[in-house]
């Protein structure tokens, strides 16, 4: 797996994208297990939204995304609307289980 400098046209370049991509999307599927599981363990709908735990999320990705040269906006934009989804998917998932 070459990095980024050493690679030389835009197909390595690309090659390189596509192949982190799919570990991006591997992670976020394990991820989603945990989020799947959660579900399972809280009990009311209202469980799914934790604001404390929310902002300490987002903490930790501010902090990395600065510690990684990333744009702080941008990857706590990602989060944002990744939290807002799995609050709604646990909502459901907790309301159906009732």
């Amino acid at each position: 797996m070459p990095t980024a400098a050493e690679c030389q046209t835009k197909e390595e370049i690309r090659a390189e994208i596509d192949r982190l991509d799919v570990e991006l999307l591997e992670l976020l599927a394990q991820r989603f297990g945990y989020v799947r599981r959660m579900a399972e363990v809280k009990r009311s709908p209202s469980d799914a939204y934790d604001e404390d735990r929310i902002d300490a999320v987002l903490g930790l990705v501010r902090r990395e995304s600065e510690k990684h040269g990333l744009d702080v906006g941008l990857t706590e934009s990602l989060w944002r609307r990744l939290i807002e989804w799995n609050v709604a998917f646990e909502e459901r998932s907790i309301g159906r289980k009732k």
